[in-house]
C-alpha cells in the first residue's frame, strides 16, 4: 500500500452511465490500494452536515459517565 495523496472521488460521477465505470474503478483502487478516500458531492445539505458536526461535538463534551451510564457498571 503506497500512495502520495488521498483519493478524492466525485459521487456525482456514479450517477452518469458514461462516467460510472471509471468512478467504480477509482473507488475500487482507493479502497483496495489506499484504504480510504474523500468523497465529494454526496448530496448532504450543508445545514445538515453542520448540525451533525455540532451534535457530535456536544456529545463528546458530555462526561463519560453520563454518556455511557450503566454500560460502565
Amino acid at each position: 500500500m503506497s500512495f502520495t495523496s488521498i483519493p478524492i472521488l466525485d459521487l456525482a460521477l456514479a450517477q452518469d452511465p458514461e462516467t460510472k465505470p471509471q468512478f467504480l474503478d477509482d473507488l475500487r483502487h482507493a479502497l483496495m490500494e489506499v484504504g480510504f478516500l474523500y468523497l465529494k458531492n454526496v448530496g448532504i445539505p450543508d445545514e445538515l452536515f453542520q448540525r451533525v458536526i455540532r451534535e457530535g461535538k456536544a456529545f463528546f463534551d458530555i462526561p463519560t459517565e453520563e454518556k455511557y451510564g450503566e454500560l460502565l457498571v
